[in-house]
């Protein structure tokens, strides 16, 4: 557990944190958001005393902070942060295994734990371990500079903007990312976003922090409900049901789809159409190429020439995602319907839009 009691921090005349009191439990992750300056990265660098606090006290398991040497306490906790800030000279597996060198673990164990990290995050150790930083890329060396936190197992990660230097789609799958790594290793998190729907989606507790001053410390489901303040309200926004779809996993919504190997001859595909709108489109191991519908389908030529294609993370949404980003796809595609697939890219089902609207309206009652 982190218990923050009563801290302060002081510049001079400036208050940038001002009497803040929170405990994150075990297991939890707890955002901190709130416009710029409002002292939440200030907070963040107080727990591993990055900086010192003015006043109050900070615990981590019962032990104050101020009683453990800062170097100490620093390999007690792993810290990431948006410029990752990866050490070029030193290889991506020399990079992770910086805190297990300096907590002196045998050769092997290293070895081991770069496999298993490299691994956790997504990415192949044979073919990762020995590139270098500037043969990354940025999605990559975000996933690099989580796993060099997570290196020597520490239950306590600290994560200032870590995914706030790429681009949307992978800021998406980043984020799909941490929350399946925290769902199996479930550390004690404290991350820094000024993304609402990054902090919607992967919180367990929100504190949002104006002025130095927390100004609302809950779920991501009562802040969405019941703001506690007209500012709260105002940063919260008025897309409240819309932004709740973060906190719904689709697993429960999927449904069977109709689909047809691309190999099928066009006449049967003809007659398997049929009546529906569209079929979708896939290969002898159930991978999904594409998908075919009356307007494209051309009887004097093949399923594969007639099918429309696109990029298969335009086209389908994980079966870990949300139903915001289910609903992000059917926009893009201007469909009622968006396919689903497995982390390897078989079609496993569908999603339709009248679910979504089904959840948005049980939030509204």
């Amino acid at each position: 557990m982190i218990r923050i009691e009563n801290v302060t921090k002081r510049y001079s005349e400036t208050i940038a944190v001002d009497d803040l009191s929170l405990e994150v439990d075990d297991g939890k992750v707890c955002v901190l958001i709130g416009p710029s300056g409002c002292g939440k990265t200030t907070t963040l660098r107080m727990i591993n005393r990055l900086i010192e606090p003015t006043s109050g006290h900070i615990y981590i398991d019962g032990k104050e902070t101020r009683q453990m040497k800062p170097e100490k306490l620093r390999r007690y906790i792993g810290y990431a942060i948006q410029s990752v800030g990866l050490f070029p000279h030193m290889t991506v597996a020399a990079n992770i295994a910086v805190v297990p060198k300096l907590l002196h673990w045998k050769r092997q164990r290293i070895s081991d734990r770069v496999e298993e990290l490299l691994t956790l995050v997504g990415l192949d150790p044979t073919e990762y371990a020995r590139k270098y930083p500037n043969q990354l890329s940025g999605g990559e060396a975000q996933r690099i500079g989580v796993a060099r936190a997570l290196a020597a197992d520490p239950p306590v990660l600290l994560m200032d903007e870590p995914f706030g230097a790429v681009d949307p789609l992978t800021r998406e799958r980043l984020q799909a990312q941490f929350a399946r790594i925290q769902q199996d290793l479930k550390k004690t998190v404290i991350l820094v976003t000024h993304d609402l729907d990054e902090a919607i989606r992967l919180a367990d507790q929100i504190a949002i922090m104006n002025s130095g001053k927390l100004v609302q410390y809950d779920t991501p489901e009562i802040i969405l409900s019941k703001p506690a303040s007209k500012f709260v309200h105002d940063f919260v926004g008025t897309d409240r049901a819309l932004k709740r779809l973060s906190r719904i996993n689709i697993e429960g919504y999927i449904k069977p789809a109709s689909s047809i190997n691309v190999r099928t001859p066009i006449q049967e595909a003809v007659s398997s159409l049929g009546k529906l709108l569209y079929l979708w489109v896939v290969d002898d191991h159930e991978y999904l190429l594409g998908w075919l519908d009356r307007r494209s389908i051309n009887k004097s030529t093949s399923v594969e020439r007639s099918m429309v294609s696109t990029d298969l993370s335009d086209m389908a949404v994980r079966s870990g995602s949300t139903l915001r980003e289910a609903l992000s796809r059917m926009l893009g595609l201007g469909f009622k319907f968006v396919p689903v697939v497995d982390e390897s890219g078989r079609l496993i089902g569908e999603l339709s839009l009248k679910d979504i609207e089904a959840a948005t309206s049980e939030f509204e009652k």
